[in-house]
Parts: C-alpha cells; sequence; structure tokens
C-alpha cells in the first residue's frame, strides 16, 4: 500500500546529490474541502503545498517556509506554507470569471506584468529572509530551478506533479564536489539525472510508491532512501495571532470596525481564519485593551 502524505529523503552515493521525495493527498483534500477551487487552480495550488514543503526540506533551521505567489491577474494570491514539524496549509484568492476554463493548464508566465513570486523563511529565532523569484517560466518546478541556480550557485532539480485531489514532488540538490572529483563528469551526472527526473508521468507518480518512483527513475545511481516522515494539513491560527492581527491595523481603524459592528448589532468583533475557517470572537472590551 502506497504511504499518504508523507516527506522521505534520499541521497545518490556515487554522486554528489540528494534530494526529497514528498507524496500528499489526505493534506490536499483539506485544503480543497474548505474552499472548493476549480481544478486548474486546486492543481496549481497542490502543487505550491508541494514546493513549500520540499523547500521547508531543504533548510537547516527551525521555523517556518512560505512560497507565495501574487499577481494583478486572474489570481490575486496563492500562498503555501510548512512548519517544522511538517504541517501544511494552503490558499489562493481569485477571479473566478478570468481565471482560464477549469481543464486548462494555467502559465505562471502568464499571469500579468505584476506577478511575483516570494519566498520567505521565518526562523522560530531571529529575522525573516525574503526572497523574490522572477517569474520567466510557466512552471513553478522551472521557477524554482531558477531560483536556486541565481541564488544557491547549486543546481536543483523539481518535479511537481497535481491534479485536484494529490500531489506528488522530487527535489534534487546538487552538493559541493566529493564523490566525483572531476567537475565536467560531476555536471554530466547532474544533467543526467534531469534527464531521468523529467520521464517521470503523472501517472506513474501516483500509482508507484517513493521507493518504486526511485527505483524507475534512478535504478542505474544507487539511490538510498530514508525512513518517511509524517507530513499533515495543519494551520498555525489562533487567539493571540488573530488579536495581533487586528491590532495591526491601528487602533483607529478598529474602532471604525467596533463601531460598523456595533450598528449591526453584534455583541463580539468575530475573525475568521482564511485556511481553515476557525472562527475567533473577541469582546469589544477585549480588542480595546490592545490599545491601552
Amino acid at each position: 500500500m502506497i504511504n499518504s502524505d508523507i516527506r522521505q529523503r534520499f541521497v545518490f552515493d556515487g554522486i554528489d546529490a540528494r534530494g526529497c521525495i514528498v507524496r500528499l493527498s489526505e493534506t490536499c483534500e483539506s485544503i480543497q474541502a474548505t474552499h472548493h477551487y476549480p481544478a486548474n487552480l486546486a492543481s496549481l495550488l497542490n502543487q505550491f503545498s508541494l514546493a513549500a514543503t520540499l523547500l521547508r526540506d531543504s533548510i537547516k533551521i527551525d521555523g517556518s517556509l512560505t512560497i507565495q505567489l501574487r499577481t494583478d491577474g486572474p489570481i490575486k494570491l496563492i500562498m503555501a506554507d510548512c512548519l517544522s514539524d511538517r504541517r501544511v496549509r494552503a490558499i489562493a484568492e481569485y477571479d473566478s470569471e478570468q481565471l482560464p476554463p477549469a481543464n486548462d493548464q494555467i502559465a505562471l508566465d502568464g499571469l500579468g506584468n505584476g506577478a511575483t513570486l516570494a519566498i520567505t523563511i521565518s526562523p522560530d529565532q531571529g529575522e525573516r529572509y525574503q526572497s523574490i523569484v522572477p517569474i520567466e517560466n510557466a512552471s513553478l518546478s522551472d521557477c524554482l530551478e531558477d531560483y536556486f541556480q541565481r541564488s544557491e550557485q547549486l543546481p536543483s532539480l523539481f518535479r511537481l506533479t497535481a491534479d485536484h485531489h494529490q500531489a506528488v514532488g522530487i527535489s534534487v540538490h546538487a552538493l559541493p564536489q566529493d564523490k566525483v572529483k572531476d567537475k565536467s563528469a560531476s555536471q554530466e551526472h547532474f544533467t543526467r539525472l534531469k534527464s531521468l527526473l523529467n520521464t517521470l508521468s503523472a501517472e506513474e507518480a501516483f500509482s508507484l510508491s517513493a521507493e518504486q518512483t526511485l527505483t524507475r527513475l534512478f535504478h542505474d545511481e544507487s539511490c538510498r532512501l530514508f525512513d518517511s516522515e509524517p507530513v499533515q494539513f495543519g494551520c498555525i491560527c489562533s487567539d493571540e495571532k488573530s488579536l495581533d492581527a487586528v491590532k495591526s491595523l491601528g487602533k483607529d481603524d478598529v474602532q471604525k470596525l467596533i463601531n460598523e459592528q456595533q450598528e449591526q448589532g453584534n455583541s463580539s468583533l468575530v475573525v475568521d481564519c482564511h485556511f481553515c475557517f476557525q472562527r475567533y470572537e473577541f469582546s469589544y472590551e477585549q480588542v480595546n485593551g490592545l490599545f491601552s
């Protein structure tokens, strides 16, 4: 039986490269269950969930990683983040009337001149760090490969496969030369890994286990797969975070909001989490106390 919702690392014994494979099923279902996105947007959002999980695996600090797309086109926002404990959440905001037909793929480089892709690392301790990724490719995989080539100076490969209900992603990162001393030979090995990775079909990705997938792709490369770790949908919303969001609006705007709610006969201020639809209610005294 194929393990659902896992992250599993692997390494090549004879090549200076390491990788990670992520499978998401129940996580995708949880993300889609609260919003019912069109099929093509759901597929893209699931790719972003894969990307957040794979990118979080590539950093060695405790904290969260967020990947975010903003555009002036039909998709206003896509955001996915992954925590140290492999909890993943994602959301999209869009104009349904402008979105391409549900059966058409969404090309990132066709979302308008104002489209930007940002990757933010938020350590549990220390300052946040953000990188802006130029959108010069149609696929998220190619955009991520371009980002690593520019920022890390070591090539990386990504294969993100998703539909409305499930997603499988593989990343491969080059390591500093150690096992292969000749630079040109090392580059040839990595080029071969890219060619092999690109042969993976969606049908294979969804039907094969992680071990079967890597055997199918890299059977001549002596690839070792480590133990799997669970991934799950999970939100980080809380009373405290909701109150912080309210406070960030500023005293004057919050007072206007309270006045509007009172005029409508509401006895408290309600904050809904857009990711999981958890509802938080705060008394007006509690909200006003934020600015005391």
